[in-house]
């Protein structure tokens, strides 16, 4: 773990992007007052000196990171708002890093406006946001060019939203949780960017963040909720038709905020990771694909996490976790431990046909350089096998002199070990003449 000064003031969220093309994921955090600090990866899981922006509203929620006005340059949506009712700000990028002057938005939540969730709402082909906040919801409409319009008030708290798909009918859904009464409100879409009167999921105990992923595999969503007060995950199995059954609890750790989900162990199972603002740490639950997540991992952070996000930091093929830290105003950036580099090389590129050709592929770890890893690589043409070989020290070869003429697109598919995950080289062009 690595920790680096956040920018901001008590920070209370994070979201990652490549905002300057490098092929590298960036990190953008807010605070609760009105700052956004952006902060350039180095391009190996480092990070520069925060470059620091200052909003016109004082209170300042989370923030999204998508294309808002169709250049192909990240930029960032941020909500929060003052009595004036500017509730949304805009960062357009320029791509290289930096952000223009913000613009704003007059929404109905204005300093209400807590949390977002991205998505075509009104099914216009454009990105629009789900606003959550204390009290209420609202969304607000993109027109693809950098231009929002506030939309329509929900009768929903929405101290953090997710949207997805619930009843299989095409149109965007929304979910939203409300700490203080104890519910998790569910809205079903109607595809215009309305929504229908909220299905509430009463006696809940103070939930806080909620993600959504199909945690048992059967092809439907399921929904991921903290439990503030109870130091739990709380699963709940779609039905498919936007409704939910409850499932079961699992221990995360003290005051769990904000959950998001990803398969950190590349087993083909989502994952959770939960930010535990009094455990001064973030959980990381192996699912088990059954939706049942009966293991914790926890991995220090720093003083009070508010808030976590995900990206491939130093691009080695695994999942990483940036945290922010609001007591101590860094940001933790964890690098996944089971990665690996997978680098090949030929021992004659081009080469004649009909000449033997070895190919050796060589894997190490990107983050734990004490171990080596083991297992077995798999040597492919395109999507062709042609060899098979263990490992050994860290290596793996494989001859041929059966190539045809021509290119030949050739690839290492590393298998992973008890310790590592699986990954695989980059592409290497064999020219055979």
């Amino acid at each position: 773990m690595h920790n680096f000064p956040s920018g901001a003031t008590n920070p209370g969220c994070v979201a990652t992007g490549d905002f300057n093309g490098d092929g590298y994921p960036d990190l953008v955090v807010t605070n609760h007052f009105n700052n956004v600090s952006v902060l350039i990866n180095n391009g190996d899981g480092t990070f520069k000196a925060p470059v620091n922006y200052s909003l016109d509203f004082y209170v300042t929620g989370c923030v999204g990171v998508a294309d808002f006005n169709g250049d192909k340059k990240l930029d960032l949506a941020v909500v929060g708002g003052d009595t004036t009712g500017n509730g949304l700000a805009l960062l357009t990028g320029n791509g290289d890093g930096t952000f223009s002057t913000p613009s704003y938005t007059l929404t109905g939540l204005a300093g209400a406006s807590i949390s977002l969730a991205l998505g075509d709402l009104n099914k216009d082909g454009n990105l629009d946001l789900f606003v959550g906040g204390n009290g209420s919801s609202d969304d607000v409409f993109g027109d693809g060019k950098g231009h929002f319009q506030d939309g329509y008030i929900q009768n929903a708290y929405g101290f953090d939203v997710a949207l997805g798909d619930f009843n299989g009918d095409g149109n965007l859904d929304a979910v939203a949780t409300g700490p203080y009464t104890n519910e998790v409100s569910v809205l079903l879409g109607k595809g215009d960017g309305t929504f229908q009167t909220p299905q509430v999921y009463s006696g809940i105990n103070f939930p806080f963040g909620i993600t959504t992923g199909d945690f048992n595999r059967d092809g439907k969503l399921d929904l991921a909720v903290t439990l503030y007060n109870s130091a739990s995950v709380f699963i709940l199995l779609g039905n498919g038709d936007g409704t939910f059954s409850l499932g079961q609890q699992w221990f995360a750790d003290l005051s769990p905020g904000k959950v998001i989900t990803e398969d950190f162990n590349k087993d083909g199972k989502l994952d959770l990771a939960v930010s535990a603002f009094d455990g001064g740490d973030v959980s990381v639950l192996p699912g088990q694909g059954d939706g049942q997540f009966p293991t914790t991992l926890n991995f220090s952070t720093g003083k009070n996490p508010a808030y976590v996000a995900s990206g491939d930091f130093n691009r080695d093929g695994s999942v990483d976790l940036a945290v922010v830290n609001y007591g101590d105003n860094t940001v933790a950036v964890l690098l996944n431990a089971a990665g690996t580099f997978v680098k090949m090389e030929s021992s004659a590129n081009p080469s004649r046909f009909g000449q033997l050709v070895t190919f050796t592929a060589t894997v190490r770890s990107s983050v734990v350089k004490s171990q080596v890893p083991s297992g077995a690589i798999t040597f492919k043409d395109g999507s062709k096998v042609i060899g098979h070989t263990k490992l050994n020290k860290g290596k793996a070869s494989f001859a041929i002199s059966s190539l045809s003429k021509g290119h030949h697109n050739i690839i290492a598919v590393y298998s992973g070990d008890v310790r590592f995950n699986p990954n695989a080289s980059s592409v290497l062009v064999q020219i055979v003449k």
